[in-house]
């Protein structure tokens, strides 16, 4: 199975990636790369001839020709980056998650993994779940729930 990775060389996508090959798939990784040299065997990742580095806003019918499942990762990734410029979060986290979204089912991608973020609940003291209700408190949190909601 071959499976494209966005946001593959930030903190959660270095793991998933990780783990995808020890389950032997084929892996392509597409990252804007703002800060390779942050990685950990950072000229690994560079060097792979899998990696696309290319903004989100930007991928293409070709790029995902021949995939066929998207982990979602990448994004403005944070509360407080996401404050710095709201329109840009929404933006990237939500308008482009959608755009990708459209063109993977366009180019007969079979599965869409979108990962969202417990900044989604807001300020909950209590434990929440899939089926809590959400209250997202900043542009990052609201971006990521307008996203979950028109992916549904």
């Amino acid at each position: 199975m071959k499976v494209f990775v966005t946001g593959n060389l930030g903190y959660v996508g270095t793991v998933l990636e990780n783990l995808l090959e020890e389950e032997n798939f084929e892996i392509i990784g597409c990252d804007i790369g703002y800060f390779p040299k942050s990685l950990v065997n950072s000229q690994n990742y560079l060097d792979n001839k899998n990696y696309l580095k290319k903004d989100i806003r930007n991928i293409t019918l070709d790029d995902l020709e021949g995939i066929d499942a998207i982990c979602h990762l990448a994004g403005l990734s944070n509360d407080p980056m996401g404050e710095i410029n709201e329109d840009l979060t929404y933006t990237i986290n939500h308008k482009a998650t959608i755009e990708l979204a459209k063109t993977a089912k366009k180019a007969g991608v079979k599965r869409f993994i979108f990962s969202s973020s417990c900044s989604s609940y807001g300020a909950n003291q209590d434990f929440v779940n899939e089926k809590s209700d959400v209250s997202p408190l900043t542009a990052y949190a609201k971006s990521k729930v307008l996203a979950e909601n028109d992916l549904l």
